[in-house]
């Protein structure tokens, strides 16, 4: 197995939204925001190659917007993920398997493209897949959630994709492994790679950045944010005693860290790069 980070661009966000009830004079001096109180953020991919599959976890935002959004959610290097791939000799056509964790915006919209007014798989030979869970609710997501799915290029998707939709947690692909969590949004799939003696977990949106790895600072996107807590809880719990290493899809500053545990606290520790860990 190869496992190679992909860049997909950058985004902002607002700092309360990525840190909901912490107050700024704790988050800020972790996670610094500009004058307006923006964070930036990244869209890191992840391409998993194994033997018989070429397997990209998350594609980021595409390029699907208008200017006043682009500027409105600090989007920049819209057209990277592939430029990222090509870096790596790989080509869209080679990417068998895309997996997202879930069909939020900014983890699946760049799984399709638009040439001259048409959409178009960006990655036309590849399975897509997703859990069941997270792709009945996009259908049904209460009006808070309902803006962060692009529900026309979800369906097409589904429609061209060769969607797989996951039902049960387990081995999907050679050697990555999901879990389903509910707290950001019903089944929300997290990849668990197995990479010679170790476990990389991607961590899409379960701990956003390394800043949010102590156990009550949870970003205001989590729609049950007491199931999210939970949740976190019991992983971190798990990654502390395994030794996971965590990657990052949003952090702008963190690649990776390993956990901690000190009395009932967490943290983050061993922060570095992904090349640096594997």
């Amino acid at each position: 197995m190869k496992i190679q980070l992909i860049h997909a661009g950058h985004f902002a966000c607002d700092g309360g939204a990525l840190f909901g009830v912490i107050p700024k004079n704790l988050w800020q001096k972790v996670y610094p925001a500009d004058e307006n109180n923006v964070t930036s953020l990244t869209l890191r991919c992840l391409l998993v190659e194994t033997e018989t599959h070429k397997i990209l976890i998350e594609t980021g935002v595409g390029e699907h917007y208008p200017d006043k959004f682009i500027r409105n959610n600090g989007l920049r290097d819209l057209g990277i993920l592939e430029q990222s791939l090509a870096e790596k000799g790989i080509s869209p056509d080679d990417i068998t398997d895309v997996l997202f964790t879930h069909l939020h915006w900014d983890h699946c919209n760049g799984a399709v493209k638009n040439v001259d007014d048409q959409l178009q798989l960006t990655f036309p030979n590849a399975r897509h897949w997703c859990s069941k869970r997270q792709f009945d609710h996009s259908k049904i997501s209460n009006p808070r959630e309902r803006a962060a799915y692009s529900s026309l290029l979800i369906d097409f998707i589904a429609e061209n994709g060769k969607l797989q939709l996951i039902e049960n947690e387990g081995e999907i692909l050679p050697g990555i492994f999901v879990r389903m969590y509910d707290g950001h949004t019903p089944g929300q799939m997290i990849p668990f790679i197995q990479y010679k003696e170790k476990t990389v977990v991607y961590m899409a949106d379960l701990i956003p950045t390394a800043a949010h790895v102590p156990l009550l600072w949870l970003a205001a996107y989590d729609l049950f944010p007491v199931t999210a807590m939970e949740e976190k809880e019991q992983f971190l719990n798990e990654a502390a005693t395994h030794n996971y290493l965590l990657f990052f899809e949003h952090d702008l500053h963190t690649e990776c860290v390993r956990v901690q545990k000190e009395g009932k606290a967490f943290r983050a520790t061993e922060h570095s790069r992904l090349i640096n860990c594997i």
